[in-house]
């Protein structure tokens, strides 16, 4: 069935035809191509059962000394859909990163809590753990967010060392049993954080695997093409397994972005300020949106017209 069609099909199958979009590697990254399908369902039904839910995004630019497109437009998106499903969420970012959030959520007019994490580890690793004491989540939720490598450092895809402008937020992925809480990470480039679990797969297929790759793991590990996707295709599924449109419209979309590059947000590969995402225009990259969003609406619309009694249907 091709998106839209508004023909009937399972709700497995549609999440898996969701994934397959936002895996898609128009960049050439090399992540999601590799990285085995059907990790989409399982975290979502995760979500689904989710009660509080920690969103941790923002990825620094250096040079330009503010957080990329990639990350918050997604996060919002994830966030906003967990909260149409009743759930308790909470943003956990950067300084570089939180104004575009804060514009974010105030163009959607939906604010959000926030934690800005320090600068000082020390101070970032205290404000986790209060974060953990005090809202006591049980899910926490990586959405591109730098990770730290094997060597303690966290790294751009170019091998630049970020470590005084992305506080590390490994511990809250670190594994223990008793920690309380399920951990979802979604990346691509591998050295988001929660990519470890794919590390020894993969690294040798991503640029700069063995020095950048991630090592702490997540429970569930989304690889999308680009981050924002998979923050899109997490509210998809949610929408197709709960029967609610979770999700905005790819214009939408479009409004939001601006609104971040407006307050700053840069590509995270040309690292200009454009209404783009890790190179990839505007008009590429919401082929993916649209995609998904049509496959979404379609799905729930044959579900609901399949629903109608028959004399509902003019029969």
């Amino acid at each position: 069935m091709s998106s839209g069609t508004g023909t009937l099909e399972a709700p497995g199958e549609a999440v898996l035809r969701i994934e397959e979009l936002a895996r898609r590697d128009p960049g050439g990254r090399g992540l999601s191509g590799r990285a085995a399908a059907g990790a989409l369902g399982p975290a979502a039904f995760e979500l689904l059962a989710s009660r509080r839910i920690a969103v941790v995004t923002g990825f620094c630019v250096r040079s330009a000394g503010i957080g990329e497109t990639d990350g918050p437009p997604g996060a919002l998106a994830l966030a906003g859909a967990l909260r149409i499903l009743g759930k308790k969420a909470i943003l956990v970012t950067d300084r570089h990163s939180l104004p575009l959030l804060r514009v974010g959520a105030k163009h959607l007019g939906t604010p959000f809590r926030a934690l800005e994490l320090p600068d000082p580890q020390a101070e970032a690793d205290a404000a986790l753990d209060r974060l953990a004491a005090a809202f006591k989540p049980t899910h926490v939720v990586a959405l591109e967010r730098p990770g730290s490598a094997p060597d303690g450092h966290r790294y751009s895809m170019r091998g630049e060392i970020l470590d005084d402008v992305a506080p590390a937020a490994d511990r809250l992925f670190t594994p223990d049993p008793g920690r309380g809480w399920v951990t979802l990470a979604v990346g691509d480039g591998g050295n988001e954080l929660g990519m470890g679990r794919l590390r020894d797969t993969l690294k040798g297929g991503v640029s700069r695997g063995d020095l950048i790759f991630c090592a702490s793991p997540a429970d569930h590990t989304l690889a999308c093409g680009i981050s924002n996707w998979g923050g899109y295709a997490l509210a998809a599924a949610l929408s197709i397994l709960s029967g609610a449109l979770l999700l905005r419209t790819p214009e939408q979309e479009r409004d939001l972005l601006a609104a971040m590059v407006e307050a700053g947000a840069v590509d995270g590969c040309t690292r200009e300020r454009a209404l783009s995402v890790d190179g990839l225009s505007w008009e590429e990259y919401a082929v993916t949106l649209r995609g998904i969003y049509d496959l979404t609406t379609g799905v729930l619309r044959a579900r609901r017209k399949g629903s109608e009694p028959e004399a509902d249907r003019g029969n």
